[in-house]
């Protein structure tokens, strides 16, 4: 249950709206933020559902500007299929997995089409549908290899520099992992998706610590997607199939749990001013569960405090702030 006192996050609005192109998202899975505040959604849309043009990389201040969007779906250069993750270099270059694909896209800040690397397979440098990225201050680049239950270690150009994990519930091992984060310190926490927990680790993939346990009470998680950790090294969990957002110190004890605070972002208000029924239908109604994540697949944090959530299933993300408490 929430914490509505002194919690130490802060709901501050909604970004998006169900939206095919321009300014709307579909199925938002994962989101990147550089240090300027400009935020890069991974829009994984879905063919059976939408026009393949729904499949894109939108590009949003945190504000809620809306600034352009790069990519389409095909497996050309430049081109996705069923994007997976995202993240940014200290050179503000920005890495996309693809697990159709089982490769890494790189694109400069403005979206252009730098190179690529990965091909299907279990040997060094090869995936297995690449799940989640992350890439450290040393720029090295962290690829979790989904169907492969590893995570690799890579150059920004691909070259292998090592690989660790086997498919297991011991420490160190994991089942179906998902997200990925490095700290400050070069710390790893990997999302391990079946195994319903994350776990930190070094750089070389020795287990140091466990967050969550399995089920559905504070601290405990159920199929987590997403992870991150902000520079007090407190964790944040998307934890997906309980369809809420949870944050541990960095000592593992539960601080938070989060299950969703949204309003209508300024894209759906805009919307709604030119669709009276809309309006009408709506007053009166309970909107509790409008407000609530679903299937939130990813958590992000920023130097500024700033905490957002890819709430995919309803097309948007929510925006928190961290708060002294």
């Amino acid at each position: 249950m929430s914490v509505a006192v002194a919690r130490p996050l802060r709901y501050s609005h909604s970004i998006g709206v169900l939206g095919h192109g321009g300014r709307g998202f579909s199925n938002p899975v994962d989101v990147a933020i550089r240090s300027d505040g400009v935020l890069f959604i991974v829009n994984r849309s879905n063919p059976t559902q939408g026009p393949p043009g729904g499949l894109r990389i939108g590009i949003v201040n945190i504000d809620e500007t809306f600034l352009g969007d790069f990519g389409s779906h095909g497996t050309e250069d430049g081109q996705f299929v069923w994007m997976t993750a995202i993240a940014l270099d200290r050179h503000e270059n920005i890495y996309i997995a693809d697990e159709y694909r089982h490769d890494v896209q790189v694109f400069d800040r403005d979206g252009q089409f730098i190179r690529k690397w990965g091909s299907m397979g279990s040997g060094p440098g090869q995936f297995n549908r690449p799940s989640g990225l992350a890439v450290a201050n040393d720029e090295t680049v962290y690829v979790v290899d989904h169907l492969n239950n590893r995570v690799q270690k890579l150059t920004p150009t691909g070259e292998a520099l090592g690989a660790w994990g086997s498919q297991g519930t011991g420490p160190g091992q994991f089942d179906l992992p998902w997200g990925i984060a490095v700290d400050g310190d070069g710390m790893v926490y990997v999302a391990d998706w079946r195994n319903d927990r994350v776990q930190k680790l070094s750089p070389d993939g020795e287990p140091i610590a466990t967050f969550g346990t399995p089920g559905a009470g504070d601290g405990q998680l159920t199929r987590p997607s997403g992870v991150d950790v902000d520079g007090d090294g407190n964790v944040y969990v998307a934890d997906w199939g309980n369809d809420r957002v949870q944050m541990f110190g960095a000592d593992g004890a539960h601080l938070v749990t989060l299950l969703g605070d949204s309003g209508l972002s300024s894209w759906a208000e805009e919307g709604m001013k030119g669709n009276l029924d809309l309006v009408q239908e709506r007053e009166g109604l309970d909107i509790t569960p409008e407000m609530r994540f679903w299937g939130p697949t990813a958590v992000k944090v920023d130097a500024r405090g700033h905490v957002v959530i890819a709430d995919s299933c309803r097309h948007r993300l929510q925006v928190y702030q961290r708060v002294s408490t």
